[in-house]
């Protein structure tokens, strides 16, 4: 171990809770600076440029995710592998698991660009985009799309540190992307007059900056992970089992934002009052789920690290811990969110419309009844991705999908709104059952697993000696 590895935090030794606490405020910080991102940069675009401006940026937003989605889905599960090979100490085949990465990223990187930029105006023909904001909304979308090398380079760099056990780099980035983002939103738009545009090409512009400035962090402060030219030879195997890993976490993201579109699909059909509970539910659900969310990221490097260095144990012991600590801050959070729904309401109301209230209050409180199960969704559910398992949280995600889609198509005309609200509940409970299966099934064949690795160990010693 180089002396230059002292900025990664080793999660195969020490104490399990310390080290999965240190790393995870930095992504649970980073996440929530990031929702609140969304807020101002919403906040600036209506204010400054109306209604109808701001209803076709929010008109891009499950079509920009749709390709955000999936590169953050893809880039999470490539450095699954990255994160195994530290954790086991093998230098080599860690470097090489970074340089599939890289062509992995640079191939995802050129199809989704072309792919989306071109799809852009028929994606907004799907949705039945207004006429007064299909333009508004085309420009951006585009804009956006074509930046997506900037947003797969954040996301490449991101995931290799936190694969290596650095979270605090990443948020440091975030943090300066979401002041500039904002800087630059105010100067493109009020000084420049670039419009819509303006708002897109500075989310491009401080994304791609704070990707550059991630590569050289890394070039200077964790050059271990760096590949050389013997790194990117013989790795053919080595991409399909990152891509086996990587493309099944893209996906999931993809299909959730599909099933995120249909659903909004029924609740256009409730009238306006419900669109606006909806969007003020989502909101809310979004930003007290966003510590559950991080958590899941922080089992998939847990479990990824303590999977190579052959930790089992340890994984079961990290999984118990980490479940208990959603678990708690779900039945918190829950009971907070039942009391004051309709006071988190009313802090997005600029109106007392009762219908919208009534809505809004019904979402959250079903919402916030079944975060536990949302909890335990993605602490298995990051623990069986880190385990090198993509295909499992694939299927689950098109599971979550069908939920959220039957349950409206089921009951929206017997109980109304109700179906909306507690579609997300009924599509995490499904998933959770699957990923909770899958989880015991796997370590039940992890321990005999673990108990032939000790044996032939211990076979070893003893002919050596």
């Amino acid at each position: 171990m180089s002396g230059t590895k002292t900025v990664a935090v080793k999660l195969t030794e020490g104490n399990i809770l310390k080290k999965m606490f240190i790393f995870a405020v930095p992504i649970i910080i980073g996440n929530l600076l990031q929702e609140l991102y969304y807020i101002f940069d919403t906040l600036i675009v209506g204010q400054t440029l109306g209604d109808i401006k701001l209803a076709a940026v929010g008109a891009t937003s499950s079509l920009v995710f749709l390709a955000t989605g999936f590169i953050i889905g893809i880039t999470s599960g490539c450095a699954v592998l990255t994160s195994q090979f530290f954790g086991a100490g093998d230098d080599n085949r860690m470097k090489k698991s970074v340089a599939s990465h890289i062509v992995i990223a640079l191939i995802s990187t050129v199809v989704l660009t072309v792919g989306f930029v071109l799809l852009a105006k028929p994606l907004l023909i799907l949705l039945n985009t207004t006429s007064d904001t299909f333009a508004y909304s085309k420009t951006y979308l585009t804009i956006i799309y074509g930046g997506l090398p900037a947003t797969m380079l954040y996301n490449v760099t991101s995931a290799l540190l936190r694969s290596v056990g650095d979270s605090k780099t990443p948020l440091m980035l975030l943090l300066l992307s979401s002041v500039l983002n904002i800087g630059l939103d105010l100067l493109f738009i009020l000084a420049f007059g670039w419009d819509v545009a303006g708002a897109a090409i500075a989310t491009v512009i401080s994304q791609g900056i704070s990707a550059l400035l991630c590569v050289v962090y890394i070039k200077f402060k964790v050059p271990f992970i760096i590949p050389n030219k013997e790194s990117f030879k013989g790795i053919k195997s080595m991409i399909g089992d990152e891509f086996k890993i990587g493309f099944p976490m893209g996906f999931q993201y993809s299909v959730i934002s599909i099933g995120m579109m249909v659903l909004q699909f029924f609740v256009n059909g409730f009238g306006s009052s419900a669109v606006a509970a909806y969007t003020i539910g989502n909101r809310v659900q979004l930003f007290l789920q966003n510590p559950l969310n991080s958590m899941s990221i922080v089992m998939a490097t847990f479990a990824g690290q303590n999977a190579g260095a052959k930790r089992y144990d340890r994984i079961k012991s990290g999984t118990k811990k980490g479940l208990l600590l959603c678990l708690v801050y779900s039945l918190v959070i829950g009971v907070l969110a039942f009391i004051f729904a309709e006071f988190l309401t009313s802090i997005f109301l600029s109106n007392s419309d009762p219908i919208t209230m009534k809505y809004s209050i019904e979402f959250i409180r079903w919402n916030c009844i079944f975060e536990w199960s949302l909890g335990m969704l993605f602490i298995y559910r990051g623990v069986i991705q880190g385990l090198k398992d993509g295909i499992v949280p694939m299927i689950g995600s098109v599971l979550e999908v069908m939920m959220r889609v039957l349950s409206p198509l089921i009951f929206s005309t017997t109980l109304g709104f109700a179906s909306v609200s507690f579609a997300g509940p009924a599509a995490w409970s499904a998933s959770a059952i699957l990923m909770i299966i899958v989880y015991f099934h796997k370590f039940r064949k992890l321990k005999r697993i673990a108990v032939s690795y000790t044996h032939l160990r211990a076979h070893e010693t003893g002919r050596n000696l």
